[in-house]
């Protein structure tokens, strides 16, 4: 936009609206005239408008508007590129007037630009002051050399500034309240309280009990009831049956009698009474079994909702999973967790982090330890190995140890002393405790959960472990039994309906009535024989450094004569419910298949979940049994 005139003291009828990039040039200085354009910013985005209050009314306009599609042509001439003048005729002010003491208050603001004399808008407040206060803003538009915008902030004020409160009481000079309780009106006001004792200085109290030396009364009780439950003790002799009958085939002569009879005390007998007359106040409740198996209904159809969440535990940042695979057996302490992420940033975000894998509202921890990544055309797959939480009682998280009972120790205490200060605690299940000898167990150079391995292992037993408590539980690897299984009560019973695929086989090996054991150093040796076998096949011999008691021996014999025998080992695939939990290693499951009834150990665990790319989740677990042949 080319000015190819001066600009008079004159209306312009043009609007402007600047929607693209438009350049104003003025070719001439504006002298001493009024503007008439009002210069109003709506944002950002739709540039400057300049709005002409009134008509053009017959005379010529001095702007010249030219639309050319061709770039200007460059101007050498020194200037700014937009010109506006402000010019205020008359003096424009508002005030407000405030009690307030001050000098002179102004914020100025000065442009050059396009102006000899300065315009400028002035908002002025008095604050009862004798010179002018208020808020003053210049904006001077020249051509000139030098071109500054300056910023001028002035706060004056007289040298006493202050607000000052009072409060006026008239009250005369003395002026308070004053209480006066006056008692007797005498000089000395006191409260007394005298207690005279008869014997003067040396007061005191006797208490004196005479008594006429004749019998005033006689008192008995009796106590009217049944006796309560007590602890009885005796060294009375109380023959298994009956009394002693004592027979002489001679009669008596008047020779010395030949027969003497000496009776020696018995050890000390005690017996629990538990109270009550003919009718025991206790009568003895005949053992009840209350276990009660997990068994799913059977239903025509299982309607079922699968859920698969995966979170940090640090700080419960949700971890975008494809696929997860947890796999648990009898012989190991930790599970096996192997997981596939969305996408690259989760699965550093779960890298060495601990997991917590919710599926179906069953939970699972895991530790994501080694990551790794497979690229094709076009894609890429990123997973990680890892082990359950107890992980962190392995290596690389806790150093190798060394470790010797200095002292004697219960089984139960020795495994406390290997967990020692790892937040992580040991309880015993279906094991008798027992006393290890001084010096009879040592381990060197082994991890905390190593450790308890071998000591449990020592003894045919394995490790549960609940993550989220941080708890070991110490079982052994039969919990039931081979020989016991017929009459025991499954924990978990299985049936056609929930069973989705079945196969089985069979391995051959001796079975064995009898074995060997003993300790290495302060041990024992021992001989356990199953009862009611002749004991004549013997199983291989175990020697270890804990069979230093019969009940270590027998915990161990139990279970190396439970692994001999013909098995049967069978693999089953269900889903989970809520019904239908995980299974867990040691388990003894009952499955009823094609209307036959087994019983077997849960040797292993394994469950499978995973996400498809249309968002289906397939949940799935499967179990392998080991189930006696012959027993």
């Amino acid at each position: 936009m080319n000015f190819e005139k001066p600009w008079v003291n004159r209306v312009s009828p043009v609007k402007l609206r600047f929607i693209d990039h438009i350049t104003l040039r003025f070719s001439k200085l504006l002298r001493n005239s009024t503007s008439p354009i009002r210069l109003r910013l709506l944002d950002e985005f739709h540039g400057v408008v300049l709005r002409f209050d009134d008509p053009w009314v017959d005379r010529t306009s001095p702007i010249i508007i030219r639309f050319v599609d061709e770039p200007l042509p460059s101007d050498n001439t020194v200037g700014i590129e937009i010109g506006i003048g402000w010019f205020a005729l008359d003096a424009i002010e508002q005030a407000l007037l405030l009690a307030e003491f001050a000098a002179d208050h102004e914020i100025q603001f000065e442009s050059a630009y396009t102006s000899d004399v300065p315009s400028s808008v002035d908002h002025s407040i008095a604050y009862r002051a004798d010179e002018s206060i208020g808020l003053h803003a210049d904006f001077v538009w020249l051509i000139n050399d030098e071109m500054r915008t300056d910023t001028a902030v002035s706060w004056q004020i007289p040298e006493s500034h202050g607000t000052a409160i009072s409060f006026d009481w008239n009250t005369p000079v003395d002026h308070m309240y004053n209480t006066v309780i006056n008692w007797l009106d005498i000089a000395a006001h006191q409260s007394n309280i005298d207690v005279s004792w008869i014997d003067a200085k040396q007061q005191q109290t006797d208490l004196i009990i005479k008594y006429s030396g004749l019998a005033v009364d006689t008192e008995q009780s009796i106590k009217w009831g049944f006796h309560e439950p007590r602890w009885v003790c005796s060294t009375k002799y109380r023959p298994p049956e009956g009394k002693v009958t004592l027979r002489f085939n001679e009669p008596l002569g008047a020779t010395a009698n030949p027969v003497v009879l000496r009776f020696t005390a018995s050890p000390n007998y005690c017996y629990w009474d538990d109270g009550g007359g003919l009718i025991d106040s206790s009568p003895v409740l005949p053992p009840l079994d209350f276990k009660i198996p997990i068994e799913p209904q059977i239903r025509r159809y299982y309607l079922m909702q699968p859920t698969i969440t995966c979170v940090r535990v640090s700080d419960d940042l949700p971890i975008v999973i494809s696929s997860v695979n947890i796999s648990h057996s009898r012989g190991q302490w930790a599970s096996a967790v192997s997981l596939e992420f969305s996408s690259r940033i989760d699965a550093e975000r779960a890298h060495n982090e601990l997991l917590l894998i919710t599926i179906n509202g069953y939970e699972f921890y895991a530790i994501a330890e080694q990551p790794s990544v497979s690229k094709v055309f076009g894609s890429a797959t990123y997973s990680s190995t890892g082990r359950s939480r107890v992980a962190e009682l392995a290596a690389p998280y806790k150093l190798p140890l060394s470790y010797t009972n200095a002292t004697a120790r219960s089984f139960a205490g020795l495994l406390g002393d290997l967990l020692q200060t790892t937040g992580w605690t040991v309880e015993l299940s279906g094991i008798p405790d027992f006393t290890i000898p001084a010096g009879a167990f040592s381990v060197g150079n082994k991890t905390p959960i190593e450790a308890v391995a071998e000591a449990v292992g020592q003894l045919g037993c394995m490790i549960l472990t609940d993550d989220a408590a941080k708890k070991l539980t110490i079982v052994p690897r039969w919990p039931t039994a081979p020989w016991e299984m017929a009459t025991a009560v499954p924990d978990l019973a299985l049936h056609d309906a929930v069973i989705t695929s079945y196969s089985d086989s069979v391995s051959r090996n001796p079975l064995c009535n009898v074995v060997w054991l003993r300790g290495e150093q302060q041990g024992i040796s021992a001989k356990v024989k199953r009862a009611g076998s002749a004991g004549n096949i013997p199983a291989a011999d175990i020697s270890a450094q804990l069979i230093v008691d019969n009940q270590a021996a027998r915990v161990a014999g139990t279970n190396a004569l439970a692994e001999t025998g013909d098995k049967l080992s069978v693999n089953l695939s269900m889903p989970v419910m809520a019904d239908l939990p995980p299974a867990t290693p040691g388990m003894l499951v009952g499955v009823t298949i094609n209307s036959e009834v087994f019983k077997g150990v849960c040797d292993s665990w394994t469950i499978r979940a995973s996400i498809s790319d249309r968002g289906d989740i397939d949940i799935e677990q499967s179990i392998t049994l080991i189930s006696p042949l012959e027993s």
